[in-house]
């Protein structure tokens, strides 16, 4: 039973690009590890974590003050926690 874990910051996905990221993961795992057998889905596990920009951090930088200093990248975020 295949378990795939993706973590994000809250806001990177849209719903609609959530349930698109899920589906795909789960059908590769149905066509490499289920052998293309299509019963294999009920076997798949998709678990997608959101976690607050301000607790992620690369090179030094969280992504809270990503955003903040990235109004394009900012307004997406926006846009996409509205969709919630």
């Amino acid at each position: 039973m295949p378990f795939v874990n993706v973590r994000t910051f809250k806001g990177a996905l849209s719903n609609q690009e959530r349930k698109e990221l899920q589906t795909k993961i789960t059908d590769l795992l149905i066509e490499y590890e289920g052998k293309g057998n299509p019963e294999f889905k009920k076997f798949v596990w998709v678990m997608l974590e959101e976690e607050e920009p301000k607790n992620w951090m690369i090179g030094g930088t969280t992504i809270s003050d990503v955003l903040d200093n990235n109004l394009t990248y900012k307004q997406n975020y926006l846009a996409n926690l509205s969709e919630k």
